[in-house]
């Protein structure tokens, strides 16, 4: 199966306590919630300062593209706390990086490893990946905590440049293998 038509298949993914799916315009005030709250960003992008700003960011970050990236739904609340998503796919390589986010008042719940178990496990099993990496700031120590938990294995620091702010920053790269997942 063409990895974008599976994509599209799983674009709706339910966990124990999360719905992952696709962004809706209709996500605006959650997501502007999330955006212009610095807290909630501290390692991902700026925060927004209206919500025009956050909307254009919703549209062409997360809507004008929406295979392989999930807006996670808190099943309790209908409430959108965040985002999960494959970046830097390589079809070729079979290789993807993670990225994701959670609206802060939702954090250390568990709910982020939840949700990244779920892509892994359908990485691997239904997407065909050969290679998962999740790359987070040397700082960001409670992105690194939902890597381990959910099975990663730290491969190395670096520095890099910073993709908003251009200055250099520490790194950490965490990834997993086809042949190294275990399913739990």
């Amino acid at each position: 199966m063409d990895i974008w038509v599976a994509f599209g298949r799983y674009a709706k993914v339910e966990t124990e306590r999360m719905l992952l799916r696709p962004f809706s315009f209709d996500d605006s005030d959650d997501f502007y919630e999330i955006t212009s709250n610095p807290d909630n960003l501290t390692y991902i992008f700026p925060s927004q300062a209206s919500q025009e700003e956050s909307d254009f960011l919703l549209v062409h970050y997360f809507l004008k593209e929406p295979l392989g990236v999930w807006a996670i739904e808190d099943k309790n609340s209908g409430k959108m706390i965040g985002s999960i998503r494959f970046e830097n796919i390589d079809l070729s390589a079979k290789t993807a990086e993670i990225g994701y986010f959670l609206h802060r008042s939702f954090w250390q719940q568990g709910l982020m490893t939840e949700c990244l178990k779920t892509i892994t496990f359908m990485a691997f099993q239904v997407f065909g990946f050969k290679q998962l990496s999740i790359i987070a700031h040397k700082e960001n120590v409670a992105s690194q905590k939902v890597a381990m938990k959910s099975g990663y294995s730290l491969k190395r620091r670096f520095k890099g440049s910073d993709r908003y702010t251009r200055k250099m920053r520490e790194y950490v790269a965490y990834q997993m293998t086809a042949m190294e997942y275990r399913y739990e």
